[in-house]
């Protein structure tokens, strides 16, 4: 426990009766845990800011409780209802109190990452500049960064920074905030788009109610459920799975933190075992991680037989890596129908589509021509994928489940609803959609209507921007609208990618770069073909020295190693007759070894 946050002996009353929210809304389910189950556990945190496994730093629903209304009685004395305040943190208990806090407080939410590296400083000027922020949030760990941070961009010296750590326990405040209505909006989830103009995606209380619900639904999590998760908390997916839904639905939650699970994936299987954990979830990075570093006699001591759902998304899931971890972790007790492929994004609150638990996912094996022409035309269901010019026409698609308790449609680019086996833009509407971005209402985006459903198209729908087909009432995901390059789970825009790039190496010509993503191994690795900038003969092109530049950037800015760097010739790249280029024709060309190759610097 924090030394500078003493206990309060002060009683906690029954839940208003007033409340205009749900019983599983986080904050009206915290305070009736804390009068009805005060002494249950609500987290144990592990890693760099908890414990070991077997002794993690452990809270009650009572504690937690505490901790958080001390928090939002001093966000109440700084920030009327409905400002915005950030929250830097390492991952960890201030985090989750910080976050419930704002909850509690009525003041909106904006997590947001640590600013202890490039590509986090960056995102969080950009974040903070234009995000209408009153104060952020920090610890012991985050403060210095933080400050060095506003201290560095005159248009954040006038912020507020807040030590959650340092609030007296003595500061407890019983009432809730008579205006925590359903439409208020409860925070602001940033996606992961360019860092030069992120977008906050306004989640409502009321959104927050039906997500919880609809989680409950799809996993059948309950009070007697036990999260294992160390996903990032200013992560769409981290924050379902480590606060709203643990807190919302009454389960425990065993908490780390992603440098955590990355440098010893065994520290989470090992979670999972001694606690019991009964829900997970993560991208398929984190299958192929535990995979390839958890071998041996370390599989010896692993229990995997509690788990009931290992959910699965944010990037593309791949059947290799859904039968590799099974066959893996057999011995360990782990069965295939735990795996749980899931669909969502942030607009929605996160879950739109969701396997069923204890169903096993269905796998369509397509082929790829056909797919490519919008046609999903199954080949055989019953034939796993192989080797040679057979494996290279057909695709393995996941299916990501049935909708939750919201209605899902696929629609052709001008919104017209397509049959089943048609691949067009993935819709959804339902109360877990937001109200839209903040500052944009992006009318096209939230509040369209597709054509050809009749009565059933009533109703706020959003369009995804994601393509994928219907089949036998389940949704299989293909591909981005857009151009997003997703590693390990993370989302990366090529237009950032493709900037680092250029300014590490003059060699290269400016807007002439492409970034893409593209499988090897069974991985999402990344690709980056740029045109030999003919001003600049004399850098490196083809050479190490070049190389070792724009590495180094992609793994500094964004935390992305760069699986080829490939010089072509100036004026070989696919452009469109306006000028922009054509990173799906660059990724194609690639695969087909066409690209015109720089043999020479100035070629």
């Amino acid at each position: 426990m924090s030394a500078s946050l003493t206990e309060s002996s002060q009683a906690v009353d029954a839940v208003p009766a007033w409340s205009a929210l749900p019983a599983h809304h986080p904050v009206v389910r915290l305070r009736g845990l804390a009068h009805d189950r005060s002494s249950a556990v609500a987290y144990r945190f592990v890693g760099r800011r908890g414990g070991t496994v077997d002794e993690p730093l452990t809270w009650t629903y009572g504690e937690l409780d505490r901790r958080v209304r001390a928090v939002a009685a001093e966000l109440r004395s700084r920030c009327g209802a409905g400002r915005r305040v950030a929250l830097v943190y390492p991952q960890g208990p201030q985090y989750v109190v910080a976050f419930l806090a704002c909850l509690y407080a009525g003041v909106v939410a904006v997590p947001l990452c640590e600013a202890d590296s490039v590509w986090g400083a960056e995102r969080l000027s950009a974040v903070l500049s234009g995000g209408g922020v009153e104060a952020v949030l920090t610890d012991d760990a985050g403060d210095q960064d933080v400050r060095r941070l506003l201290a560095g961009d005159p248009r954040l010296a006038a912020l507020d920074v807040v030590r959650t750590d340092q609030v007296p326990g003595d500061r407890c405040d019983d009432r809730l905030p008579p205006d925590l209505r359903p439409e208020a909006v409860a925070y602001l989830q940033y996606t992961s788009g360019s860092t030069s103009a992120p977008r906050g995606v306004q989640i409502t209380h009321g959104n927050i109610a039906r997500a919880v619900a609809q989680l409950s639904t799809a996993s059948r999590t309950g009070p007697s459920s036990v999260v294992v998760s160390w996903l990032p908390l200013y992560h769409d997916l981290g924050l379902m799975a480590g606060v709203l839904g643990p807190v919302g639905l009454g389960a425990s939650c065993v908490l780390m933190g992603p440098a955590d699970f990355i440098r010893r994936p065994l520290t989470y299987l090992g979670a999972i075992s001694r606690w019991r954990g009964t829900i997970t979830t993560g991208p398929c990075f984190n299958l192929d991680l535990c995979v390839e570093r958890v071998k041996g006699t370390a599989l010896d001591d692993l229990d995997l037989s509690s788990l009931t759902t290992l959910g699965n998304g944010g990037e593309p899931v791949r059947a290799s890596s859904l039968r590799r971890f099974t066959e893996h972790f057999a011995r360990c007790g782990f069965r295939p129908e735990a795996h749980t492929p899931s669909y969502g994004l942030a607009e929605a609150t996160l879950v739109v589509t969701y396997v069923p638990v204890d169903e096993a996912p269905r796998v369509l094996t397509c082929d790829r021509e056909a797919l490519a022409r919008g046609h999903a035309v199954v080949t055989d269901t019953d034939t796993a994928v192989g080797t040679g010019a057979a494996a290279e026409r057909v695709v393995e698609l996941v299916s990501c489940g049935v909708p939750v308790e919201q209605r899902v449609c696929v629609t052709d680019p001008a919104g017209q609803v397509l049959p089943d086996h048609r691949v067009g833009e993935i819709w959804t509407c339902g109360g877990n959609v937001s109200p839209g971005y903040a500052g944009d209402p992006t009318v096209g985006t939230f509040h369209d209507r597709p054509q050809g459903m009749g009565d059933d198209a009533d109703g706020a729908w959003l369009r995804t921007g994601d393509l994928g087909f219907l089949a036998d009432g389940q949704l299989y995901v293909t591909g981005r609208v857009k151009d997003v390059v997703i590693i390990n789970g993370r989302n990366h825009w090529p237009t950032d990618l493709e900037a680092t790039v250029s300014a590490a190496a003059p060699a290269f010509r400016p807007g002439r770069i492409a970034a893409f993503r593209f499988e090897s191994a069974g991985r999402e690795r990344l690709v980056v073909v740029a045109e030999v900038n003919l001003r600049a003969v004399r850098e490196p092109t083809t050479g190490a020295d070049a190389e070792r530049a724009v590495r180094t950037a992609l793994m500094t800015r964004h935390g992305v190693d760069l699986h080829e760097l490939v010089a072509v010739r100036a004026g070989t790249l696919p452009m469109t007759s306006s000028g922009k280029l054509r990173r799906t024709a660059c990724r194609e060309a690639y695969e087909a070894h066409r690209l015109v190759r720089a043999t020479a610097p100035g070629q």
